[in-house]
């Protein structure tokens, strides 16, 4: 479900783009919600994984990894909320 709350978020910049309105707040919105999302499920298959989530030798290491640092790059999440607030 949250996939395609996100999805729906997306298709919604993405279309007031091409309508060449302003995005900004939109933008920051599907960027959070993207990064929030991203860390619940990589966080959901380390738990389904257990242990063997963590090894190296799994792909849902990486994944989990990587979840992580969408929440920095392209402006932290604590910036994406002002940017809303704003």
């Amino acid at each position: 479900m949250l996939i395609e709350v996100l999805r729906s978020i997306t298709y919604r910049v993405a279309w007031m783009t091409d309508q060449k309105m302003r995005v900004v707040k939109e933008a920051a919105i599907a960027k959070l919600f993207g990064s929030e999302v991203y860390n619940k499920i990589a966080d959901l298959a380390v738990q389904i994984h257990g242990g063997l989530g963590y090894m190296k030798d799994y792909p849902i290491e990486r994944f989990y990894r990587d979840a992580r640092i969408t929440k920095i790059y392209e402006g932290t999440s604590e910036i994406q909320r002002n940017i809303i607030m704003n």
